[in-house]
């Protein structure tokens, strides 16, 4: 009787324990599944843990992830992004911005923001190796000044390559300099007709308004040659862009869209995170593929 008790005991306690280890499993995940999760490599994945960036226990002698610790920290870094899943950063966002990101919304170059930012001797937080502006600094910083104006619309990548030409890529297509056109957008009548904004470091002008400038006077006009004479063509919307324009564009368009130099476009497509192909002696970047990534990664684009 005794033996029986004793090992109807033992049962409960195995059935007691197993259910423990399935809550435990259910809250709590395997390094091998975080990096299957984030995408990383074995190495890059127990860098990670042993950075104690999030909760971890030993279970069974092997190591397992606090979820909920690993959301928190997922919810507050932009560094690292899950293969499929919600974007990175989102506490973060609601709480700080990059220097890029509060120069958007100023409409100025991040470069002056920083430069406000030291002489002021003002404060930002480090992410990842990234100065952010916390919100409510940024905000008390705004409501003191009466110099700069927050911007109505911050364009997005897809919307720039859609709706705006930079100021390089205009003054390029009339046969004249950055400055010149610059000049004429201040000091001219007619420049007045140019709609322009600055984003991502750096001045685009609408292709609208760009158009209407355009058709206003006689003085600058499209010239001929190569390039110039395609974007003419978008401009006016006398042709169609043939299959492999729409759908693949070169480095320098893709640098122009995130604000970077070509040697960057260069590093991320060897790193595979976009399709290209060759195309001639080159190659292409998927447009659409460049344009959802660059905007899954903006955070991390500074």
């Amino acid at each position: 009787m005794s033996e029986a008790k004793d090992l109807t005991e033992i049962r409960k306690q195995n059935q007691q324990r197993g259910a423990e280890q399935k809550l435990t499993r259910r809250s709590t995940m395997s390094v091998p599944e975080m990096r299957k999760l984030l995408g990383l490599k074995k190495t890059d994945s127990y860098w990670l843990v042993h950075k104690n960036f999030f909760k971890t226990e030993v279970i069974g002698g092997m190591m397992r992830i606090d979820l909920v610790s690993f959301e928190k920290w997922y919810a507050n870094q932009v560094k690292y992004k899950k293969v499929d899943g919600e974007e990175p950063g989102k506490e973060l966002r609601e709480k700080s911005y990059s220097f890029k990101e509060a120069a958007n919304i100023l409409g100025i170059h991040d470069c002056d923001l920083y430069d406000i930012w030291k002489n002021e001797k003002l404060e930002y937080i480090t992410v990842d190796f990234v100065r952010r502006i916390p919100v409510d600094i940024f905000e008390k910083w705004y409501a003191d000044q009466d110099i700069y104006r927050k911007v109505t619309h911050i364009p997005t990548a897809e919307e720039l390559e859609k709706d705006y030409i930079c100021l390089q890529d205009a003054a390029d297509m009339l046969g004249i300099s950055r400055e010149k056109l610059a000049k004429i957008a201040r000091c001219e009548e007619i420049g007045r007709l140019l709609n322009s904004t600055i984003c991502n470091n750096k001045r685009w002008i609408t292709r609208k308004s760009f158009q209407l400038f355009l058709n206003a006077q006689n003085v600058y006009h499209i010239t001929d040659d190569g390039d110039r004479q395609e974007e003419s063509q978008v401009l006016q919307e006398k042709e169609t862009l043939s299959l492999m324009v729409k759908e693949y564009i070169s480095r320098q368009d893709a640098a122009e869209l995130a604000g970077v130099n070509v040697s960057t476009v260069t590093k991320w497509m060897q790193s595979g995170e976009f399709q290209c192909i060759g195309a001639g002696k080159v190659l292409r970047i998927h447009r659409q593929q460049f344009l959802n990534w660059l905007n899954e990664h903006r955070e991390g684009v500074v």
